[in-house]
């Protein structure tokens, strides 16, 4: 069942910025109750201002919560659980990106990838099940097109999503019975601040291993060149096309196992799979000119 407006509920997790802010303020302008979760008060009091200068903080709720804190989503679900009797749907979004070669990457930063990216969803999604089954509802993972084409340096965050994807498919044949649909969103790059962050949190411990004559070298040296050109707003895709195609799952009485953003995406995951390994490899390598 579709909801779009009145009676229909959402929790988005990761609302600070990016994909999460967008998509909250879209959904709240169309009607729906939303419940933004950030990690910080004054991302909440900012959010409500923007939402309170658009005539919509009435459709909003801001709520504090770090998904990798056990307690805090239990929190989260028991406010929800006061506010509403059913939930409409849950958008999986929050997340970050440890960027680097497997070789330098630290271990710690590889198991938080997996925590935040991975793990911390599914407690989400086990702390607010009864809810989304009492609506019958929607859930909605965002994965990334690295979650089905991997790319040099961003292995951990690749293999972070290709775990999402695989925990999403048995999740959407397990809640089949009680009628919650599973959907996966794979968007590629869009100039949020993600990419930003994990160039500044990598710099630092990368940075001994450029120069001249590192292997190395001109593979950081893309990475940073393609997350600075993304923050600065050029590049990939606008934002907005993101909450478009949730409203449109959410919209949909049988959505799409997978939505790619954009659309065209679709076409070069396919093709990714119908290529010899060596000859993919070859053009990864040919595209960095490394």
């Amino acid at each position: 069942m579709s909801k779009t407006a009145g009676n229909a509920t959402i929790v988005i997790t990761g609302c600070s910025s990016g994909f999460g802010r967008v998509t909250t303020l879209h959904l709240a302008r169309r009607g729906w109750q939303v419940f933004a979760t950030v990690r910080r008060e004054a991302d909440a009091e900012q959010l409500l201002a923007e939402a309170k200068a658009l005539g919509i903080n009435g459709n909003l709720t801001p709520l504090l919560c770090d998904i990798t804190d056990a307690a805090q989503v239990k929190a989260l679900a028991e406010q929800v659980a006061a506010a509403t009797p059913a939930l409409t749907a849950l958008l999986n979004n929050a997340g970050t990106a440890f960027a680097g070669p497997l070789e330098l990457i630290d271990l710690d930063d590889l198991r938080a990838q997996f925590e935040i990216n991975t793990i911390a969803h599914i407690g989400v999604t086990q702390a607010l099940l009864p809810l989304l089954k009492e609506a019958r509802g929607t859930i909605i993972n965002v994965s990334s097109v690295n979650g089905r084409i991997p790319l040099p340096a961003l292995g951990p965050y690749g293999a972070s999503k290709f775990a999402l994807e695989a925990l999403s498919d048995s999740l959407r044949v397990e809640l089949a019975p009680f009628g919650v649909r599973v959907v996966v969103i794979e968007p590629t790059s869009s100039p949020t601040g993600i990419w930003r962050t994990s160039m500044e949190r990598a710099r630092g411990k990368l940075e001994q291993y450029r120069g001249q004559g590192s292997p190395y070298e001109r593979l950081l040296t893309v990475m940073e060149k393609s997350a600075t050109r993304l923050a600065a707003g050029r590049g990939g895709f606008p934002p907005e096309l993101f909450a478009q195609t949730v409203e449109k799952i959410l919209r949909s009485p049988r959505p799409r196992t997978r939505y790619a953003v954009p659309p065209a995406m679709a076409w070069a995951m396919r093709l990714r799979y119908w290529l010899p390994d060596r000859f993919w490899d070859w053009q990864i390598r040919r595209s960095l000119r490394w």
